[in-house]
């Protein structure tokens, strides 16, 4: 019976998988990998059992979404003005479309056990800011190459060579600028991609950043968590796999040692390399690029990160790395060579035949001198040397471009994809096709937002409670103003502390916005650099994650408004009325958050910490003069009136004061500032604060939250990270 016929019989009963076939399929699927010889299995076993399980999983919904839409058929009537024929060719065609979808190997949404990467024509330029200087060339548009899976490629180069921007530029991971022009031809397995293709791959920055408190095993625990957890059921099944990763990435003796920063001791250079790779090995992808994987790293440590992704390339991964100046035992571990000096190609081919390849063009070396540091001497231009030195280097360069350029054709040959053969196969490999596969296996948060929430919010609440050097440091703040302010004011009833009271308050308001303010913009960037990646690689999504970061400060800071206020509030001798304490910390708790709520906007919407430093003195000058002492509101200019409506000091020091003088009586006796005022409500109306209510006050502080939080949430999905589409190559 053919597919199509098997379809349509399929159809014809309303057939369709039950969970629980799918479910024995997913048990009968481990039991047998699990059972077969050890040389057969995967390195990372687990994760490829439940690879086969997502295609399980995902053919079954597949299946479900074509009979819905079968069903739409039936109970669709025909217009009148259409014939039968037409619909029957329409059906055909969807028969069509479906056959061409659910092809084994498109339907794994690990999309395919090994990849074949190629690139030609990769060309990329920088227009100048001023019109009359040239554009920068950064590719020249010769370079071609291709990575073959149980292979790596060494990419190679004199510093400024562009040999990062190549590999962002294959992998599809240059960042969106206008000033960038990008240009080529990719292809994946000998078919070709469409420009914004997003390749299935394992992608290592030169450098990666980790949340500093959480240990090894942590981290791996809580991505393994989010990357496949809707795969793996169970803990054993994920502790499982984190076990199986440190193992083969040798973290396995720092599995409990934290991971630091330049802050915070922790691992070393090598382990937080290879920290980086088991994170992004965790789906088990089939390609895998790095960015200077050794940069920073001693010799030692160098070699231990190649050899293990010699390790990984031997297993059938397909593997890519920038590398500069290896030594010549870590230059051995490649397979192949993209040589490239100048935004040009020099040499793309077998390790093994660069040297004699540099000898047959007249650049041989002595026998003592190692490869890799010759290949780099014949492609570097000599810089600060006499002028015969620079010219002799130039011609050099020209002629091995020169040469790689004749050589192209014959180093590199891409598959036709089936675009000559005609028949299904062609439209199998169209590149729109492809581009279909691939977005089909693109990386998805591997569980539901409340799991997400509750694993974001365990780790926001961890780094907090962890960061013991951050909350001692907070809680001496607190401390010390709180006894600075009790050693300076003491009030009583007379008429002099009136000012004192109103003067007092605008402080506490005006500190406390200072310091939540500054504290959020100074760390939430860094924060930022990190989860934009996690958010780009589709561990969760934009909202849990904001919301479990908003959430997660607030027990923290009515701790230490408490600690604040039960120093200051006797010392000072503040109002001593029933509930009048309870409030004054929940005001000034309220309005920390208000402020914690602005420094979040600020650092959510600005592209780095010295931008969001430079736009907070702005931000709190304006408050300060509309904190509803410094000027009338009748006075306020037309254009800022609305500054008064959502001014975060003037509703924070307007709640302080109608909570402390409501109530009081003043003595008339003692110095006079002013007209007489025996009771608060007077005072309250020197500064137009009569009718102001703690409900009023309440309400404007929590729109200003809620309305920050809303904003913060719409900055950070509007600059989450987007990249160049690479266009076709110019003729």
């Amino acid at each position: 019976m053919t597919a199509c016929a098997s379809r349509s019989h399929f159809r014809s009963r309303n057939w369709r998988p039950k969970p629980a076939l799918v479910l024995v399929a997913i048990a009968l699927i481990a039991l047998c990998v699990d059972q077969s010889h050890p040389s057969q299995r995967h390195p990372l076993r687990t994760g490829t059992v439940f690879a086969s399980a997502q295609n399980i999983v995902g053919k079954f919904a597949t299946r479900t979404k074509l009979d819905k839409k079968d069903k739409k058929k039936k109970k669709k009537k025909r217009p009148f003005w259409r014939n039968r024929s037409e619909e029957m060719k329409e059906d055909a065609a969807d028969d069509a479309e479906d056959l061409v979808c659910e092809t084994p190997e498109e339907t794994h949404t690990g999309f395919f056990q090994s990849v074949e990467v190629g690139f030609e024509d990769v060309r990329m330029v920088l227009r100048q800011k001023k019109k009359r200087k040239a554009d920068r060339v950064i590719l020249d548009g010769s370079i071609r190459g291709v990575a073959k899976p149980g292979r790596m490629l060494a990419i190679m180069g004199p510093s400024g060579s562009g040999k990062s921007t190549l590999l962002h530029a294959v992998s599809g991971k240059v960042k969106q600028d206008k000033k960038i022009s990008l240009y080529g031809k990719r292809h994946v397995n000998g078919t070709p991609l469409t420009g914004d293709s997003r390749i299935p791959l394992a992608f290592i920055e030169q450098e990666v950043s980790f949340f500093p408190h959480m240990t090894v095993k942590e981290t791996l625990d809580f991505q393994v968590e989010l990357k496949m957890g809707a795969v793996l059921k169970t803990k054993a099944e994920r502790d499982g796999l984190v076990k199986d990763l440190m193992n083969q990435l040798g973290l396995t003796k720092s599995a409990n040692t934290i991971v630091g920063n330049a802050k915070v001791r922790g691992l070393s250079g090598g382990e937080r390399k290879r920290l980086s790779i088991a994170t992004e090995m965790i789906s088990s992808p089939p390609l895998i690029f790095l960015d200077e994987p050794t940069s920073g790293l001693d010799s030692f440590q160098a070699t231990q990160v190649i050899e293990t992704l010699r390790t990984l390339a031997n297993q059938g991964k397909t593997v890519v790395a920038v590398i500069h100046q290896p030594s010549q035992h870590t230059f051995q571990l490649f397979d192949d060579l993209l040589l490239i000096s100048e935004g040009r190609q020099m040499y793309f081919g077998e390790i093994s035949k660069v040297r004699q390849y540099m000898t047959d063009l007249g650049y041989g070396c002595e026998p003592e001198v190692g490869t890799a540091e010759h290949v780099l001497d014949c492609v570097s231009r000599a810089v600060g040397a006499d002028a015969e030195a620079e010219r002799l280097s130039g011609e050099r360069i020209e002629n091995i471009a020169t040469a790689a350029k004749e050589h192209a054709s014959e180093w590199v040959v891409f598959g036709n994809g089936g675009e000559k053969e005609g028949g299904s196969d062609s439209g199998k490999n169209h590149p729109k096709k492809m581009k279909h596969i691939i977005d089909r296996s693109a990386a998805h948060p591997g569980t539901n937002i409340l799991r997400q929430f509750k694993l974001l919010m365990g780790r926001s609440v961890q780094e907090l409670l962890r960061g013991k050097a951050a909350i001692i440091i907070k809680v001496m703040q607190q401390v010390s103003l709180g006894l600075i302010y009790g050693g300076i004011y003491t009030f009583d009833d007379s008429q002099a502390s009136i000012m004192d009271r109103f003067g007092l308050l605008s402080l506490i308001v005006i500190g406390a916005t200072n310091m939540a303010t500054a504290q959020t913009i100074r760390s939430f960037p860094k924060e930022k650099a990190i989860v934009s990646g996690e958010m780009a690689s589709g561990m969760y999504r934009t909202f849990p994650y904001f919301i479990s970061k908003a959430i997660s400060e607030i027990p923290l800071i009515g701790l230490l408004n408490g600690i604040f206020g039960s120093i200051i509030y006797p010392l000072v001798r503040l109002q001593k009325q029933k509930g009048k304490f309870q409030k004054f910390l929940g005001l000034t708790t309220l309005h920390n958050l208000a402020s914690e709520a602005v420094g979040l906007l600020i650092g959510s919407v600005a592209p780095s910490s010295d931008v969001a430093l430079a736009l907070f003195p702005p931000i709190i000058i304006l408050n300060i003069i509309f904190d509803g002492k410094n000027i009338s509101e009748e006075n306020t200019p037309y254009l800022l009136k609305w500054v008064n409506k959502i001014g975060l000091i003037r509703w924070g020091f307007t709640g302080l004061a109608v909570n402390e003088f409501e109530g009081l009586e003043f003595s008339s006796s003692g110095p006079f500032r002013g007209p007489v005022a025996k009771t608060g409500q007077e005072a309250l109306a020197r500064f137009g604060l009569d009718g102001k209510s703690l409900d009023e006050v309440v309400g404007a502080q929590m729109k200003v939250v809620v309305g920050c939080w809303l904003l913060s949430f719409v900055g950070l999905s509007l600059t989450r990270q987007k990249f160049e589409v690479m266009k076709n190559p110019l003729k």
